[in-house]
């Protein structure tokens, strides 16, 4: 049976991230308009640090919703990734 996207949610909090991640899918394959579903995946992707994925997701969520929160996500992974110690760069 297909679950909801508060079920996929509570599988994220109980730490099943894999069977999360195939029933987004399966939701997104069903409701490939659904901006909160797109944005669930794209933050279950920055979790596993895939970011390019993690990125086109929430991207799909932002164009989908752009008064969503996937803005504010998409800019955190930026900032993630353009992160520099310089401290640890010049000992």
């Amino acid at each position: 049976m297909a679950k909801t996207l508060l079920e996929i949610d509570q599988l994220l909090r109980a730490g099943d991230s894999d069977a999360a991640n195939v029933e987004l899918r399966a939701l997104l394959e069903r409701e490939p308009e659904n901006a909160e579903a797109w944005y669930l995946l794209g933050s279950l992707l920055r979790r596993q640090q895939l970011w390019g994925d993690a990125i086109n997701a929430l991207n799909k969520a932002k164009f989908l919703n752009p008064e969503g929160p996937a803005a504010h996500a998409i800019e955190s992974i930026y900032e993630i990734l353009s992160y520099q110690n310089t401290d640890l760069m010049n000992p």
